[in-house]
């Protein structure tokens, strides 16, 4: 069964990579599949939480860095290791595939990348609901950068997207529950000051 999902996750890969390719795509995804290019603006967006997003934006922020740090550490640190899948640029012949930005020793599954993107997007979009659409099409545009230039198997970022989409949950439900319990220390602190 498990050498069945494999061979049909490599032909998947195989034929994204190499059928449903464009010259545009191909200059394209090597610049959204590079994370050092989102740092500007990711950057930008916690200081607009930070600064204009009042508490909700402020506890936004700190989901934020919380989803990044649990999903890179879940991913690269746990389970990349545990499972100990060889990227798609590592493991085929070269002439399979194409490989369009530097390849990696690092494991395949699941990808950081698209843990990551899918936590931010999730947090993201628990604070501004109407920009969802657009968080999770970067999401995924990035996602499947993955698999175009050649570093990522299909099941790698679907598994990575899953991850990171409840990774950002938790950190959002982790920070709410955090600021509930610090209003209510503060609010039993000023009661006892009164009393």
């Amino acid at each position: 069964m498990i050498e069945q999902v494999v061979a049909l996750d490599t032909a998947l890969f195989t034929f994204l990579n190499t059928r449903l390719t464009h010259p545009i795509l191909d200059t394209v995804m090597p610049f959204i599949t590079e994370q050092e290019h989102w740092y500007p603006v990711l950057a930008g967006l916690l200081l607009a939480m930070v600064i204009w997003g009042g508490k909700n934006g402020r506890l936004a922020a700190i989901a934020f860095v919380v989803a990044i740090a649990l999903s890179d550490q879940a991913t690269c640190a746990l389970l990349k290791p545990l499972v100990g899948r060889i990227r798609p640029c590592n493991a085929l012949p070269s002439e399979e595939f194409r490989l369009l930005v530097g390849g990696s020793k690092a494991m395949s599954f699941p990808s950081a990348h698209a843990s990551n993107s899918f936590a931010m997007a999730t947090v993201v979009s628990w604070r501004f609901p109407k920009a969802a659409w657009l968080c999770f099409l970067i999401a995924s545009a990035v996602a499947y950068s993955r698999v175009y230039v050649g570093v990522h198997y299909p099941i790698d970022i679907a598994a990575g997207a899953i991850l990171g989409a409840v990774i950002g949950r938790f950190a959002i439900w982790g920070v709410v529950a955090a600021r509930g319990a610090i209003d209510r220390w503060n609010e039993r602190r000023a009661a006892a000051r009164v009393g």
